[in-house]
């Protein structure tokens, strides 16, 4: 059913849409935001039982990647003995009211269209999302302002894919340093391996810190990386999280761009370092491994988490 029009408000502002289907959806009903210019800019899920259903967009972009980690914590071999952690794959990095900041911009004012698909059947309508007068910014500043933000959350991204990467490098490490201790008595490729696990971890904590791979912010004392640098400066600029208010219906402010570009500097200095392990380093470790036997590493690293709840009812 064609949608009513939306307030773009910031803080819990939603859209909701209404579908009917004669019968129950055999998977999960695929429901996409496109922008004006045909761009999707959000990708939601919902249950399709028969009859009526409803769900709700709640007026955001895509939510950046998010690290999950596979490895044992740096100061806490016993991490994934802990109940919360115990039987899954992987773990969050948590932090005290950051999970409002793991989100995307909120859209401006402007035309969308709803693109439904169930069971291989598409269907649109268009959506109308209006500006809250209320709202202080012009069009222009809230413009401005998701411009910035998607940049934030494509470096979001980039850091979270390299320590993602990392993350599974190393796992796969842990599992070659087991077999070197059951099975061979080589104590120089052990401290090869050992070599290589180091200089991963250390460009880890260049992106995310030592701490947070803790995944337990009590103890969250240094300085922060680019990772929780970015992740506060998205809720700073847009919808708030924690204690910070968010900025989403101004303009972005001299100090965000100054920010962030002292951010994206050490970003930068980080990827040079990061490529050059695993484009050059990592290949001739891997010949190192298969002179022995051993399996090389892979490349492929499963897709990172960007929201564990893709639905939104």
């Amino acid at each position: 059913f064609a949608p009513r029009p939306a307030y773009r408000i910031t803080k819990r502002g939603r859209a909701f849409l209404n579908f009917s289907l004669k019968s129950a959806a055999k998977s999960p009903v695929q429901i996409e935001i496109l922008d004006a210019q045909g761009k999707v800019i959000r990708k939601l899920e919902a249950p399709g039982k028969k009859g009526i259903n409803r769900a709700s967009w709640d007026l955001h972009y895509e939510p950046p990647r998010l690290i999950a980690l596979r490895t044992e914590a740096p100061d806490n071999p016993h991490i994934w003995e802990e109940a919360r952690f115990r039987g899954k794959d992987s773990r969050p990095v948590l932090h005290w009211g950051i999970k409002e900041a793991e989100v995307g911009p909120v859209a401006p004012s402007g035309n969308y269209t709803v693109r439904l698909t169930a069971d291989g059947q598409s269907f649109t309508q268009p959506l109308t999302l209006m500006r809250n007068p209320r709202a202080p910014g012009t069009d222009a500043d809230i413009e401005a302002t998701v411009k910035l933000q998607l940049r934030i959350r494509d470096d979001i991204n980039s850091v979270s894919d390299m320590v993602n990467q990392i993350e599974w490098t190393r796992k796969q490490l842990d599992d070659v340093v087991k077999m070197l201790h059951t099975q061979m008595n080589d104590a120089g490729l052990l401290k090869s391996v050992d070599e290589m696990g180091e200089k991963l971890l250390a460009i880890e904590v260049r992106l995310a810190g030592r701490e947070p791979l803790d995944s337990d912010d009590k103890y969250y004392v240094e300085a922060y990386k680019p990772y929780f640098n970015l992740i506060w400066l998205n809720g700073e600029v847009g919808s708030g999280a924690g204690d910070v208010a968010g900025g989403a219906d101004f303009a972005p402010t001299a100090a965000n761009l100054e920010v962030l570009a002292v951010i994206e500097k050490d970003l930068t200095a980080v990827q040079t370092d990061y490529r050059n392990l695993i484009e050059k380093e990592i290949p001739g470790f891997n010949r190192s491994l298969a002179r022995h036997g051993i399996t090389p590493l892979t490349a492929g690293v499963p897709v990172a988490v960007a929201n564990p709840d893709r639905s939104e009812r």
